[in-house]
Parts: C-alpha cells; structure tokens; sequence
C-alpha cells in the first residue's frame, strides 16, 4: 500500500504518516486507514497538498516465506489476501537480468476469503497451469522485441535475480497486462540469490589453473567439487555459487576462451584438469581423499574423462554430456584421446536453427571406462535433448560391469532438454551459440524440464553430500 501511495503522492505521504502515528497515540482515531482519512486534521493536511480524493481500500498483501535471504532453489510459498472473494485475477512475474527481459503469469479465481495461494491453488491458464508454487519463475519467457533465443543467466554472485510479482483484475494474456502495467492491484518484488550469505570466492590463478574458487562459511574442511560448462567457453559461476551456498566447495574451472587459456576447444588437454583436482585436495579447507566433478554437456564428457583416468574422482554428476571423447581429440601426456568427430553433413535444421544430436556417430568402443575406478556416477538424461546423442548413456551403463553396475545411475526425464540447470530457473529451449556463431536447438518443454531440474538438483546434492565426506581413520591400539 505504501508503494502505490507514494506513486501518488510522493513525500507528503511521510507528513501524513507522522499524523496518523501521533493521532493513533493519543487514542484521537482508532487505526484503521479509512478513519484517519476521515479526520478533520488529517484532511486538511490532504487539501493542503493537493489530496482532492484518496481511495481507503487496502491494496492485497504478499506473504513470502521464507523470510531473509533467498536463494535460487528455495522453494518459496507466495500467498495473497485482501483480494476481491470468488474473482477472476491474473497473478503476473516480471524479471530484467542485465537488458534482458523475461515475464510469466498465472490465472487464479479467488476463494471466498479472498485469498489465492500458489502452494495450493492451480493455474487455469497462463505460462503454467495446475498447481506449482514455483511456476511463476520456472514459466517465464522472454518479452517480444528482443534478440532472439535469449537466456537468463546470472553472471554477477553479489546480486539478486529481482523478480516483481503483481495481481491484476481478470484473466489477462501478458500482452493485456503490458498494457495495462500501471493497473496492477498490488505487487512486491522477491530477491533469489545464488551466493549465500558468509560465502567466500577466491580467484584462482596458479599455475596454468584458471577460475574462481566458491567456499561455504566456516574453515572447513569442505567436499570439494570441480564444476565444468561446455561449449560456450569462459567461466560460468552461477552453479558453484549455489553449491557453495549448500555446504560444497565449488571451482567455477573454465579451460578455453578465458584469460590467458586456449582459444579453441582443438588445444585441451586432459592434464590441465588433472592439475585442478590435485590443487583443490592440496588445500587444507578441502577434505582430502577425492573430489566430485559435476559437467553439463562437453562438461560432462570431460567429467567422464576425468574420472576414467584419475582414482581421486569419487563422485561425477554428468548432465547430457556425450560418455565417450566427442568433437574435438583430448591431449594428454599418457596418451591423447582420440575423438568422435562431429559431421557436419548430419546437422538438421529445423527453422532455421541447428539440431546435433544425430552428427555423432559412435560406436561401443568409443564408450569411456568410467568403471576403471569406483567413482560414483549420476547421470542426468534428457529424453529431449536435441544436442546431444541420448544413447550413449544407456550405452555407457549397459557395458559396466555387473559387480559395479550400482555405481552407474541413469536418471532420464522425459521431454526434458540438454541445459538441465539448478531449479526454479526457466527452460532455454534454444540459443545463439558464439563459439559456432549458430543458433542451436536444445529441447526441452517447460512444466517437464522444470521437474527434472527440481529432481536432478536434489539428487546431486545428495550425491556429493554422501560421497564427499571425511575418511575416518581408525587409530591401531
């Protein structure tokens, strides 16, 4: 109500408030907003600004829980009360992230308080429908008038993604609520982090190692987590960020297209991420004995690599990346990994932007030894990965052996895409790709893939926490 009321009526609104307080100490009014109005002293001080008229109807309260600081996968529970009973209305959510614009709405009826809440309550239409109380941030899409095939991606840890979330009167489309943006019955803004609070980043540079280093609070020691992207290059920091909020040392590690790293993907090699994870247990803030290596696409095939060929990698999370050596031929000083080259000649091409996930053609051979060592693996499998070839990871668990088949989890989502990232976040079905200058295909259908994103978060989580834990040792008496 505050925020509508200083719209209006700008700095005056103070004056007025101070009014009310002493007023409402002297016992002169009661405390209700439409009496004070009413009052002769009050009123007076309205016509001296200008105050022809001011409604007395309260605008409808947000309740947002959790309080404190939010972070992205904290599911939230929105409630809204002082609303019209058994009214149509339109629930809208509306994020900028550095130019980039997304929103996403819901239609609810009201009951007979007077109430709409989105743990309980099902959408009839809009960007989602049924129940999610995270649907108004999972749903959203981006505004007409942009680029094309634009992602939310949180690049700076030390703010928010702000999303505002209104109520508008009626079943509004969100080209009707563009319109009528000033029309909104009332509205409040959520703040979702990825860095929480008393988390620590260390900028690495040691070596040739490049990155940057997310601890959780306190001295540790802290599972320790290696966190790898694909193709787009640079370093990404938004996933261990969050790992790092939930008890999990995180190294944001790129290797090309970042500082004084190779320029193009043909210069790897597989050292340089041996060299990473013998830094991070040299720490005395890691727990020794093993790290985890989570990667999504050519992240994910280098996790595979990295845990075939080194007995310190206890836990890999691969997300859609391809289980056997994939484009590009991976260096390495106990002999280079020979590659499945991409054929180009096998793209698709569907509205004029590029499907891959039939251009690798690999054979059983190709499929990397993960069970060389007993690390465990979880991998995340989307049934609509148009990227990449979803089989090889069926095809990877089919050729473990039968004593360390349990090590080897597939988890598969049906219409779920090829970028699965942590929860609450929307679907990136397609995107401009700078590395080939291309517009790609990824997959994916949004209610589903949010699901998948849900689940394929807790059981990561789950992994590194039950794996990554200290050796004990027993003292010999």
């Amino acid at each position: 109500m505050n925020v509508l009321l200083t719209r209006k009526y700008g700095s005056s609104l103070k004056l007025f408030q101070q009014i009310f307080k002493n007023l409402n100490k002297a016992k002169k009014v009661n405390s209700s907003f439409s009496t004070c109005c009413k009052h002769p002293r009050v009123n007076r001080l309205l016509i001296k600004v200008g105050v022809r008229h001011i409604s007395t109807d309260m605008a409808p309260v947000f309740t947002v829980s959790p309080k404190g600081h939010l972070l992205v996968d904290d599911k939230l529970h929105i409630k809204l009360t002082g609303l019209p009973k058994e009214k149509k209305v339109t629930v809208y959510g509306f994020l900028e992230e550095e130019g980039k614009k997304f929103e996403s709405n819901a239609w609810f009826e009201t009951k007979s308080d007077g109430t709409v809440d989105l743990q309980i309550d099902p959408s009839t239409g809009g960007t989602y429908t049924g129940v999610s109380p995270m649907g108004i941030f999972w749903s959203m899409v981006a505004c007409p008038g942009q680029l094309e095939g634009i992602r939310m991606m949180k690049k700076n840890m030390d703010t928010p993604f702000r999303t505002s979330v209104s109520v508008h009167d009626g079943h509004l489309n969100l080209g009707e609520v563009r319109v009528n943006s000033d029309g909104a019955l009332g509205s409040t803004l959520i703040d979702r982090y990825y860095k929480a609070p008393g988390v620590r980043v260390e900028e690495v540079t040691d070596g040739r190692l490049r990155g940057k280093l997310y601890l959780p609070p306190g001295p540790g020691p802290h599972s320790g987590v290696i966190d790898l992207f694909g193709t787009v290059g640079g370093i990404v920091e938004f996933r261990s960020a969050l790992l790092a909020s939930r008890g999990i040392a995180s190294f944001a590690l790129p290797y090309f297209l970042y500082k004084d790293l190779p320029q193009a993907l043909e210069d790897l090699d597989l050292d340089y991420f041996m060299e990473a994870i013998d830094w991070l247990l040299g720490r005395r803030d890691i727990i020794p004995g093993g790290v985890g290596v989570i990667g999504v696409s050519k992240g994910g095939d280098i996790a595979l690599m990295m845990g075939t060929y080194s007995p310190k990698v206890k836990a890999i999370v691969n997300i859609n990346g391809c289980t056997f050596c994939s484009s590009v031929r991976m260096k390495y000083s106990k002999g280079d990994l020979s590659a499945v080259p991409l054929q180009i000649e096998k793209f698709e091409v569907l509205d004029g932007k590029i499907v891959t996930k039939k251009a690798l053609d690999y054979k059983p051979e190709d499929i990397l030894h993960v069970w060389n060592h007993d690390a465990k693996v979880l991998n995340i499998l989307g049934e609509d990965d148009m990227c990449s070839p979803k089989e090889c990871i069926r095809d990877l668990k089919s050729l473990y052996p039968p004593e360390k088949t349990h090590n080897c989890i597939v988890a598969a989502y049906k219409e779920t895409g090829h970028l699965v990232e942590p929860p609450y976040t929307p679907l990136c079905r397609m995107s401009y790709h700078k590395s080939y200058d291309l517009y790609f295909w990824w997959g994916g259908h949004p209610e589903e893939h949010a699901y998948a994103q849900e689940d394929a978060w807790r059981r990561t989580l789950d992994l590194f926490h039950s794996t990554l834990l200290p050796t004990v040792v027993t003292a010999k008496l």
